[in-house]
């Protein structure tokens, strides 16, 4: 009796798992999610070596535009994609 009980009880914890596994929607959003991420992590970086850098103040901030229009245009597509999952 031991062992049905102990098989009975392992089938209820599996079809608990089942219901709460990850579907592939969210792993598409995680996938997207960690994409945006990196985008911005590149960002970070970028703007912290342009800080740091002995470049003219007005190169700077053209240099600091640029870097904002294209961090904007590569986040784009990806942001589109992040709400069509979500809805």
């Amino acid at each position: 009796m031991p062992v049905a009980k102990d098989a009975s009880t392992r089938q209820c914890t599996m079809n608990d798992a089942h219901g709460s596994m990850i579907t592939e929607n969210d792993l598409k959003i995680l996938w997207v999610a960690r994409t945006l991420t990196n985008i911005d992590f590149q960002y970070g970086e970028d703007i912290l070596s342009l800080d740091r850098s002995d470049i003219d103040v007005e190169q700077r901030r053209h240099i600091e535009m640029q870097l904002l229009l294209k961090y904007r245009e590569r986040r784009e597509p990806y942001q589109k994609l992040m709400e069509s999952l979500r809805t």
